[in-house]
């Protein structure tokens, strides 16, 4: 199970540092088995916008933007093949002098026939995921600041945990976060739960519970879902 700090931390204060958690965790059953850097493994990526896409004139494939890297500046001239851009998008932005993972490194260099200013990045350039089809998008409006350095927007420290089949209390980052205010005596904020019921469509049209034994099943809890859609996960997440 994949743990972002900062994901727990809505649920609890954590003041240990990552190996003092993962220390604690496994003692108690939940072995860390890594702690990842996510995010971070790069130099001088910041975010940008793009403000013009024009078709390449000697490449059917490959695409000339203009990318805001700060307000007022020029924006700088980059060729891409990712076929996702669209204007006023907010993306991770590589520039001349950059050093992305795997100690990649980002030079001025003339594709086609036109010179390309650095690079726009896609989630596996960046090591953020395995997705290469295309720019890793990190907005649509005024939400990030242009210029601001990508570590800063999307870098995170991630324990790798592996919670036993006997702990099913804590497969969840709620359950994580009750067991470290356990053993830390910090604050449990449990996050708002609200079911909104169809009018057209309440649960007892579809499920039916009857308890014969009181005694030992006071209480069963049954609800009907409908319409639940799996597709990917957003960014956030």
């Amino acid at each position: 199970m994949r743990v972002p700090l900062e994901w727990l931390r809505e649920y609890v204060d954590v003041t240990l540092s990552p190996r003092e958690l993962a220390d604690e965790l496994t003692m108690r059953g939940m072995e860390v088995s890594a702690i990842e850097q996510v995010g971070g493994g790069w130099t001088d990526v910041v975010v940008g916008r793009v403000v013009d896409v024009q078709r390449h004139p000697n490449a059917d494939t490959l695409w000339l933007t203009r990318v805001e890297v700060a307000s007022g500046s020029e924006p700088l001239e980059i060729v891409c093949g990712a076929q996702n851009l669209e204007l006023g998008q907010l993306v991770p932005v590589a520039r001349v002098g950059a050093v992305l993972p795997g100690d990649r490194r980002i030079e001025r260099t003339k594709i086609r026939g036109v010179v390309s200013n650095g690079m726009l990045c896609s989630a596996i350039e960046l090591g953020l995921g395995a997705d290469a089809d295309g720019i890793h998008i990190l907005g649509h409006g005024d939400e990030l600041a242009l210029g601001t350095p990508l570590d800063e927007v999307v870098g995170e420290t991630v324990l790798e945990v592996d919670v036993k089949p006997n702990r099913g209390d804590a497969l969840s980052m709620v359950g994580l976060a009750r067991e470290i205010a356990a053993f830390t005596g910090g604050e449990l904020r449990l996050p708002a739960a609200e079911v909104r019921e169809a009018a057209d469509q309440p649960t007892e049209s579809h499920v039916a519970v009857r308890i014969e034994e009181s005694e030992l099943n006071p209480r069963f809890a049954a609800r009907w879902f409908d319409g639940v859609m799996n597709g990917p996960s957003p960014d956030w997440v």
